[in-house]
């Protein structure tokens, strides 16, 4: 295996946190009767699924390309489902369309992965509709501060951080030192992860705050 135990320990702290996340939304939603936020949660999956795939990816010495390019295609539903999902809270009654849409782009994306060998395409079309989602989140939270925190907002848009310091981080490794990629860099890997665990706690405090304040009133 190419990564060291605290990177490892990154990796797993990451998807954990997600993982809490998705259930931290779940009871939020269910303690202020709000179905959306149980929409939400489960559209949260994908990027969970995706994430456990990349743990037997790193498992399997960086090897197995397939789950790589499976991880790429969860993180591109997983972002397509949460621009979908805020997407609904703005339009409510008039959104029953786009939920019809989503086997055609799940189509799409199981068509590039196909067509496209390192699945490029595939990750650039998730960084757009992530990109979507984040500008949709600000107009849900503009027409109803109850579902989500700021803290979780800046939490979701704080990933971008984490993009670009993994996109760098991996110039650095591959052009600069000549490395295979990222993961042979463990340091510049487990920092770049840590800014993902970063994120996703950020997410997750926020909706624990607003659970413990809905709990006061």
């Amino acid at each position: 295996m190419l990564l060291s135990l605290p990177t490892w320990f990154i990796h797993l702290f990451t998807v954990t946190e997600w993982g809490a996340a998705i259930g931290l939304f779940w009871h939020y939603g269910t303690l202020i009767q709000r179905r959306e936020l149980h929409v939400f949660a489960v559209c949260m999956m994908p990027h969970l699924i995706g994430g456990l795939l990349i743990l037997l990816f790193h498992l399997s010495g960086d090897t197995q390309r397939v789950l790589l390019d499976l991880a790429r295609l969860m993180t591109f539903c997983g972002s397509l489902l949460l621009l979908f999902a805020t997407l609904t809270m703005v339009l409510n009654q008039s959104s029953r369309w786009l939920w019809r849409s989503v086997p055609i782009g799940l189509m799409v994306g199981v068509l590039v992965l196909i067509l496209d060998n390192h699945s490029t395409i595939l990750l650039q079309a998730a960084n757009l509709c992530y990109l979507l989602f984040l500008l949709t989140l600000l107009l849900v939270y503009r027409s109803d501060q109850q579902l989500f925190s700021l803290l979780t907002i800046a939490g979701f848009w704080f990933l971008l951080v984490f993009v670009a310091a993994t996109i760098f981080s991996i110039h650095i490794a591959t052009t600069i030192q000549g490395l295979p990629s990222l993961s042979h860099n463990d340091f510049l890997h487990g920092l770049s992860e840590s800014l993902l665990s970063l994120s996703n706690l950020l997410i997750a405090t926020g909706v624990v705050l607003r659970i413990r304040t809905h709990g006061k009133n």
